[in-house]
């Protein structure tokens, strides 16, 4: 009814009735991706796409060209297929630039693919009993809306209409004949949001090929050599989503690291280690390879590999999906582990202490053998209320008042992510605890693959806000058992004069590989903390595309 009204009121401006029905649908595409040119102009910039309204204009305008070319039959066909699919992306990507700071590209096909299905059923949970969930089924509407607005078309091209679709072509055409010339031809593909799909699929089947190459057949450094003592174990735990910032053994107000405080003297804490990303999977699969996110697709092997090679026995203990169950670039840089254990596949909701007995089973069977063993846990990741049980919360603790500028929601995600940190803490020290009691040459690391955007003054929560330097800035703390400080007294002496120096995730494999005591042929010594030599790289974040601004830590609660 409204449309026919609005069709009324048209007549009134002469023959444009009679296009009414196409400018509609060509309007409200343009203005869809008007709005998702405005808001991706940041986030685009770190994709290296440059004039972004422009393309889109451009792009948007050639979509609707067949609309005036096609006859009548073919052109339901079209409007059933490509319009829908055009709205539906760009509804798609202004959903995630709003709430998330993410452009569709390689970065969100990445987390589709390592997603296991229960991380996705709970995510998507939580995601349709919010305001969001609303606000997903009015585009839903909108957009079969636009499908029947498209579908009723009331006119059948003639020669004026024809020309009129040719010129629509014209910008686009002449857009792509600039990249060609430019030899850019693979930046046609970066017009819209539709398109980028496909270059994010290519990008991604490119880097998992490169990773598929290192396992298969992977490119071991010359003359590998080992000089840790025989009996090493050495305990690498993987932590999900902590910002340093949170920690109290970094500064923070609430005492979330009671536990840890206790060992203080004996750890050595780095205090100005960043993620150069806000995704598990990008920061894994660099931190365990020699590729970094400059250098993304030249991963050569794994530490794994090449720590098999030397002669250790390796070890994976997971929280998390199992990684081998599909091909994704963190499969293949565990592929080759001598045992692996995933707690998912025998407790459907697990928790990250459930991890230690499994643990202590591993750590009996490593006798003298020197092993590595890799614990990845679940930590601090979303929904932060299910990462610790009900009983072990301790915030917000008795006595706390609560900030009446503070929003009541934000108030009690911090609560519940300080829990969830505060739950981490009681698990790494009773890791220590049982080390101490090995009597043998051990060293445990721990760090987060990234860190979360909690923050001071905040008024609402975006989870992981790539804008936020708490998503990067992460825990990274190392502890040597007296035995190992007395084998390796230059290691622990270096690591605890470089404490201060700045670091990146994304170099860390040459660090992990002095710690095995591993070392090769014109090993880069200036890349490694543990090492006199070393010399730090200028840092990176949004996908390692953006320099690093680090800002003073902020301690107080949000």
């Amino acid at each position: 009814m409204i449309r026919s009204k609005i069709r009324r009121a048209a007549r009134r401006c002469g023959g444009i009735h009679n296009y009414f029905d196409f400018i509609l649908v060509a309007g409200i595409l343009l203005i869809l991706g008007t709005f998702e040119a405005g808001l991706l102009r940041d986030s685009l910039s770190v994709e290296t796409v440059q004039r972004p309204g422009l393309r889109n204009c451009c792009f948007l305008l050639a979509l609707c060209a067949p609309l005036l070319l096609l006859p009548p039959r073919w052109n339901r066909a079209y409007t059933w297929i490509f319009l829908p699919a055009a709205a539906g992306s760009v509804l798609l990507q202004i959903f995630l630039e709003v709430y998330y700071g993410l452009a569709v590209g390689e970065s969100l096909v990445t987390i589709l693919m390592v997603s296991s299905p229960g991380e996705s059923l709970e995510y998507f949970g939580e995601l349709l009993f919010s305001w969001k969930g609303v606000e997903i089924i009015g585009a839903a509407a909108a957009l079969l809306l636009l499908c029947r607005l498209s579908c009723a078309l009331k006119f059948s091209p003639g020669r004026r209409e024809k020309i009129a679709g040719v010129l629509l072509l014209l910008p686009f055409l002449a857009l792509s004949a600039a990249f060609c010339f430019e030899n850019r031809p693979r930046e046609i593909l970066n017009c819209a949001t539709l398109t980028r799909l496909g270059v994010a699929l290519g990008g991604y089947r490119h880097t998992l090929d490169s990773f598929a190459q290192a396992a298969a057949e992977p490119e071991i450094p010359p003359e590998l050599r080992r000089s840790a003592p025989g009996d090493l174990l050495g305990v690498i735990v993987i932590g999900e989503s902590a910002t340093r910032s949170h920690h109290s053994l970094y500064g923070y107000r609430r005492r979330t690291n009671p536990r840890l405080e206790a060992w203080k003297n004996e750890l050595i804490l780095f205090d100005d280690v960043i993620s150069p990303t806000v995704h598990t999977a990008s920061s894994l699969v660099n931190v365990f390879s020699f590729a970094t996110l400059q250098e993304r697709n030249s991963p050569r092997c794994s530490f794994t590999a090449m720590a098999r090679r030397a002669g250790l026995r390796t070890v994976l203990v997971s929280n998390q999906l199992r990684w081998g169950e599909f091909d994704t670039p963190i499969t293949l840089m565990f592929k080759d582990v001598d045992d692996a254990y995933y707690l998912k596949e025998q407790v459907a909701d697990s928790r990250d202490d459930q991890l230690l007995p499994e643990v202590e089973k591993k750590l009996g069977e490593a006798g003298g053998i020197p092993t590595l063993l890799f614990i990845h846990l679940l930590g601090s990741h979303m929904p932060f209320r299910h990462r610790y049980p009900a009983e072990a919360a301790l915030f917000p603790a008795p006595g706390e008042t609560a900030d009446p500028h503070i929003p009541a929601t934000v108030r009690q995600l911090t609560a519940e992510y300080d829990n969830s940190i505060a739950f981490t803490d009681r698990l790494l020290d009773a890791l220590l605890s049982r080390l101490k009691t090995l009597k043998r040459p051990a060293f445990l690391l721990y760090f987060s693959d990234h860190g979360e955007a909690f923050y001071p003054g905040m008024s609402d929560w975006v989870a992981r806000d790539p804008d936020v330097n708490a998503s990067y800035e992460i825990p990274f703390l190392l502890w040597f058992s007296p035995e190992y400080r007395k084998a390796r007294p230059e290691a622990a002496a270096e690591a605890q004069a470089n404490r201060h120096q700045p670091h990146q995730t994304d170099r860390l494999i040459y660090t992990l590989l002095e710690l095995a005591g591993i070392t090769y042929r014109d090993f880069p010594q200036e890349e490694s903390l543990l090492n006199p030599g070393y010399r730090p790289h200028p840092r990176f974040i949004h996908e390692g595309k953006i320099p690093y601004c680090k800002k003073p830590q902020a301690t107080e609660l949000p």
